[in-house]
């Protein structure tokens, strides 16, 4: 293509910029007129300035992205998140403490990992204000598996449940390269009872905890793994401890619970009929995106 018509394509841009509005109309018709014609010229001056146009897209993508968040974190003050807190769940800290944190995880996740030893941490820091309930968001059947020996172990002692917490964390690739077998014989070197764990583990109302916790989950619109609830708003990935030593005070400071038993005015059941819809992008860059 000649340097004619790319010099041609320039004067009616500029020229639209340096007449009234009535000329403008005009070139504005023929500058369409033109690049309908020839659409390589848009393309080779793009081509040739394509670093700049990398930058220009970044920037608006980084703005979408902020305006995003912006308007997220202003729904969830008007409408904070309340996660239902069924009796028996499993839980690091006190039981009654003011400020509960509602985990949603997966435990083949490794920003979950990440995560999980920040929760660990933030307990030991709020000895007795701080309560965080683990809640599922595991969609792989492995990860469904291991939720399901996770919430079959509490039963036997939560102890038990956490040690083998601990440990799928740790070692995250060997366990799934080991699959079912690899957890439930995890489970029993840390001293489960066989037999009882494999009947556990066929109770329904296990399996439908798991799946009321995704379906919570997507309800609120998260879309990966790991994201909390604090004081009704989300934080949604592995965040660093700082993030959560924040939204800690600010519940401590408002009296507010990131969730609610149920039974209380405060307490919501995900309604199954929106879960999964009208999702958008994820939030976070330190999370496991959910398809």
């Amino acid at each position: 293509m000649s340097n004619r018509r790319v010099i041609v394509a320039l004067f009616l841009i500029l020229g639209c910029l340096a007449v009234p509005a009535a000329g403008a109309q005009n070139m504005e018709a023929q500058m369409r007129t033109l690049l309908q014609e020839h659409p390589e010229i848009l393309i080779e001056a793009l081509r040739k300035e394509k670093g700049q146009l990398l930058g220009i897209l970044e920037e608006a993508a980084r703005e979408r992205q902020q305006a995003e968040e912006t308007r997220r974190i202003e729904e969830e003050m008007k409408n904070p998140l309340k996660p239902v807190i069924e009796p028996g769940r499993l839980s690091l800290g006190k039981p009654d403490a003011p400020v509960v944190i509602a985990e949603y995880s997966d435990f083949f996740c490794h920003y979950c990992a990440n995560g999980a030893v920040t929760m660990k941490t933030l307990v030991d820091k709020y000895p007795g204000q701080v309560r965080v309930v683990f809640k599922h968001f595991a969609n792989a059947p492995l990860s469904r598996h291991a939720a399901l020996v996770f919430e079959a172990l509490g039963l036997q002692k939560p102890e038990l449940a956490w040690a083998f917490h601990d440990a799928v964390f740790a070692d995250q690739e060997k366990m799934a390269q080991g699959g079912e077998a690899a957890l439930r014989a995890l489970a029993v070197t840390l001293g489960a009872d066989a037999a009882r764990l494999d009947a556990d583990m066929k109770r329904p109302e296990l399996d439908e905890r798991i799946q009321k916790d995704g379906d919570e989950a997507r309800s609120f619109k998260f879309r990966g793994t790991p994201t909390y609830v604090v004081g009704g708003l989300s934080v949604r990935g592995a965040a660093p401890l700082p993030v959560f030593e924040d939204a800690v005070a600010k519940a401590l400071e408002k009296g507010k619970d990131g969730a609610a038993a149920p039974g209380t005015p405060q307490a919501v059941v995900a309604d199954k009929d929106h879960a999964g819809k009208n999702l958008g992008k994820t939030e976070c860059t330190d999370c496991r995106e959910i398809k």
